[in-house]
């Protein structure tokens, strides 16, 4: 399975202290250049700056050939060269969180799946217990979102 990463999912397991869930669920993650410098970024929550400085082995860094000039106006950088990257290694899922990136991927023919995806298939493996861990998303980082989001997210994650 391909996966490549935005920063966002990167950024909100590292506060949860959760990116363990990833190369369970995925084996190896990948992520363009411009994702790692927005890890690294002094703004950055230094559980995340301090990861990335050192990364995993499941986590393969790459940068993309050539964003699109519709991607790089419409996105922020790491987002466009996610769905670039996405797009070249013809990956199975993008993680990506903001509304504008993940319109952008599907328009694209891309699936999606974001933080809270991620955390509803790592609860339905019983890793983790998912409204403790949104509950704890939605008070210490800036993530948004609606209830019906949260339960969307933890329908899609259930075997049908």
């Amino acid at each position: 399975m391909i996966v490549v990463s935005d920063t966002t999912p990167l950024r909100y397991l590292a506060v949860l202290g959760l990116l363990d869930v990833l190369p369970r669920l995925f084996g190896k993650v990948h992520c363009p250049a411009t994702v790692m410098k927005e890890c690294l970024h002094p703004r950055a929550p230094a559980v995340l700056r301090e990861w990335a400085a050192e990364p995993p082995d499941w986590l393969v860094c790459h940068s993309a050939q050539q964003v699109p000039p519709e991607l790089a106006s419409l996105l922020d950088a790491g987002e466009a060269e996610a769905i670039t990257l996405a797009l070249e290694w013809n990956a199975d899922v993008i993680l990506i969180d903001e509304m504008d990136g993940r319109r952008a991927a599907r328009e694209r023919g891309l699936i999606t799946a974001g933080t809270l995806n991620i955390l509803a298939q790592a609860a339905e493996r019983g890793w983790l217990d998912y409204d403790d861990v949104v509950s704890r998303l939605r008070s210490e980082t800036n993530f948004r979102t609606t209830l019906a989001v949260i339960e969307a997210a933890r329908a899609a994650a259930r075997p049908q």
